[in-house]
């Protein structure tokens, strides 16, 4: 029971560092690298709760939320990655926590019936808990993403002209989607 407890306190302490460390989201006017033209906007399905999203790329239904790790690596935003990357920790932090009473029955000699609820209720409410908070990372992460997709996109184009041989040089800007 101890050692639930341990892994319990643990997996919190995890999570709480991991939330007080944040990122400057200030920094996508000063990108290197421009956004990726081809880039879609990623939505979220209406109903969609914090226990699970459903997502829409490019008017297609995406299987799962790993599905947007593809266009989330394109974009190449660090704020975006990371909050990707805390959201498959958690799940898989949730999966785990999930299997601490199949754990608890096969390491347990004491065969207490209100030991097992315990580490039965608690595996739920923390599998529960970290499931949320994942969901909440990748709503995040899907927001940003689109916010970086809605900024004003500058080119510069140079083409040669056909019948003269030189250079045409063009600007434009593209907004919104």
């Amino acid at each position: 029971m101890r050692t639930v407890l341990l892994l319990i306190a643990l997996i919190f302490a995890f999570l709480t560092a991991n939330a007080q460390r944040r990122r400057d989201d200030d920094t996508s006017h000063y990108r290197t690298v421009p956004i990726p033209a081809h880039l879609l906007p990623i939505e979220r399905a209406y109903g969609s709760s914090s226990l699970g999203s459903v997502y829409f790329y490019g008017g297609k239904k995406l299987s799962s939320p790993y599905s947007l790790e593809i266009p989330f690596y394109e974009l190449n935003d660090p704020t975006v990655s990371h909050r990707f990357q805390t959201f498959r920790t958690l799940t898989t932090l949730s999966r785990l926590t999930a299997l601490l009473p199949l754990a608890y029955i096969l390491l347990s000699s004491n065969r207490n019936g209100g030991t097992y609820w315990t580490v039965y209720g608690g595996s739920i409410a923390a599998s529960l808990t970290l499931s949320i908070i994942g969901n909440s990372q990748i709503n995040k992460a899907v927001t940003r993403y689109n916010e970086l997709l809605r900024q004003p996109r500058l080119g510069l184009f140079v083409a040669p002209v056909p019948l003269t041989g030189q250079l045409a040089v063009g600007m434009g800007i593209t907004y919104g989607f």
